[in-house]
């Protein structure tokens, strides 16, 4: 996750600067949506996978996070890895999984010398490269599979739905004490929809600032499928498929 620039608005505004490390500290918190449940979402993957290629034994998470779905499929394969795009996020993974492999590796230079039955990608990782840079990662992701493997996709929002969620805001309270308040800012831009996410996370310590800004692209069901066929994947696109929202399936050929 990149850090977002800060600069100061005014005297009576100081801003918290925090280094790239605390901010993947607190990246669930930051980006956390209480619409998602990460284990019903797995247990939906996991009917796929059991539907669609019942042998698999070997899955890849692919920008995995703090290993939230990775931990309701660990127990049903007997091979279950996850790749962090950035070495906070690797740590943070490894934390909360004790024991599991986590590789550490920008999407485009992936290359982990074997393949997998299942590959997933389900946060908005890929969202974040234009439409020529995508392909060239749904390559890369592609190449680790076997002959027949899975490939899922959770995209970003399709474009109508990403220019509708304009912005969007939670309070969340941990059995810590601690108090997170959370908003969330979107604009299209370019073709593209700039998010912004900000949050109060207030505990013992005090109140810290944490934000981050990305540019994301939200493609077209005709775009993404043309991408997995290109990647050498026969694909299909479930609009509501990974508990109501959109799922993409490509199986490589």
């Amino acid at each position: 996750m990149r850090a977002a620039s800060r600069r100061r608005t005014g005297p009576t505004r100081p801003e918290v600067t925090m280094p790239a490390e605390a901010q993947s500290t607190f990246y669930n918190l930051l980006h956390a949506d209480d619409s998602r449940d990460p284990a019903a979402e797995a247990d939906v993957l996991l009917r796929i996978i059991r539907a669609r290629r019942p042998h698999a034994t070997s899955l890849l998470d692919v920008a995995c996070g703090a290993g939230d779905h990775l931990r309701h499929l660990l127990p049903y394969l007997a091979v279950a890895e996850g790749v962090a795009v950035d070495a906070a996020m690797a740590g943070a993974a490894r934390g909360a999984l004790p024991g599991t492999t986590i590789h550490e590796a920008a999407l485009p230079e992936l290359d982990l010398g074997r393949r997998y039955d299942v590959v997933t990608c389900l946060h908005d990782a890929l969202a974040q490269f234009p439409l020529s840079g995508y392909h060239a990662v749904l390559r890369v992701l592609a190449r680790h599979l076997a002959p027949g493997g899975l490939i899922m996709i959770a995209p970003f929002w399709m474009p109508d739905a990403a220019i509708r969620r304009t912005a969007s805001e939670a309070l969340t309270r941990g059995d810590d004490g601690r108090a997170v308040t959370r908003i969330e800012r979107g604009v299209p831009r370019d073709g593209a929809h700039r998010v912004e996410h900000h949050a109060l996370v207030a505990d013992g310590d005090g109140v810290r600032h944490v934000a981050d800004t990305r540019l994301l692209r939200a493609f077209g069901r005709r775009e993404h499928l043309s991408a997995l066929a290109a990647a050498g994947c026969a694909a299909d696109f479930l609009p509501a498929g990974l508990a109501g929202r959109p799922l993409l399936i490509g199986v490589r050929r």
